[in-house]
């Protein structure tokens, strides 16, 4: 119950921080010589960050749903992109393709290959770098009600890197978001959002695989802890990121990934 409840808070906190929470939860019981908790409880704790998402922004997902079903299609035969809430429907569904692909195309290798310490300690670094070139040229100007199709495709495709551990889907989302000049709150709100088809999609792809192979004896107390723990930590660092981001430069996480590497690189 006890690993349970810190791996809950790990995965939440990290799932939305821009940190890599893959990594974090790899690395977590590698440094305390912890078993690996195996693919059900990380099924489960995905799917308890999921519920942070839908939490926070159960508004914005009604007004997104209701914003799609009342589209119409304006004179030229193409959608209304006044109408801000079905189109960000749009980019959410269209900014989710990547990724699925990405994520199916490299499931084996994600499980193995990509779980190295020492890769994740070069990707913690690699990525630092770059997060940190975003909020240099990125001129921060463009509000949600700015974004494009473009934006969709480009920052949909930076989710799509983040099946390797240690680049962190929301900080590569965040990143992509700042190149395309949107606001460090806007780029972030978008993050989140895009981030809620994907985690349900491997959270249930998880727990398909755990059917398959029977579910581990030892009772269900730790999985629910983990949920809960996961569901309520995510939702506490969604709120305040997005408070820290409208007031601060992302320089914070690229600094704690940047010394997080190195130490990685040092002991592996």
């Amino acid at each position: 119950m006890f690993q349970a409840i810190i791996l809950g808070i790990i995965q939440g906190l990290t799932e939305f921080l821009p940190v890599s929470s893959t990594a974090h939860l790899v690395l977590a019981p590698w440094f305390l010589g912890w078993n690996d908790p195996g693919l059900a409880f990380d099924a489960v704790l995905h799917l308890g960050t999921l519920a942070g998402i839908l939490v926070f922004f159960w508004r914005d997902f009604c007004r997104i749903i209701y914003g799609m079903l009342g589209m119409r299609l304006n004179s030229r035969g193409s959608l209304n992109e006044s109408n801000t809430e079905g189109m960000m429907g749009w980019y959410i569904i269209i900014g989710t393709i990547p990724a699925g692909i990405a994520g199916l195309a490299l499931e084996h290798k994600i499980e193995t290959v990509f779980r190295s310490p020492r890769l994740i300690g070069i990707t913690l670094i690699l990525f630092a770098i770059i997060l940190w070139w975003s909020e240099t040229k990125g001129r921060k100007i463009r509000k949600t009600s700015h974004m494009n199709m473009l934006d969709a495709i480009t920052i949909g495709f930076a989710q799509a890197v983040a099946v390797i551990p240690g680049v962190s889907r929301s900080g590569i989302t965040i990143t992509a978001g700042l190149f395309r000049n949107l606001e460090r709150e806007t780029a972030a709100r978008f993050a989140f959002l895009l981030s809620a088809p994907i985690i349900l999609a491997g959270g249930l792809l998880s727990l398909m695989h755990v059917y398959k192979a029977g579910f581990p004896a030892g009772g269900f107390q730790p999985l629910i802890a983990g949920f809960i723990t996961s569901a309520i930590s995510g939702f506490l660092a969604i709120k305040y990121l997005l408070k820290y981001l409208s007031r601060h430069k992302v320089n914070l996480f690229v600094y704690y990934r940047i010394v997080l590497g190195i130490i990685l690189l040092f002991l592996t």
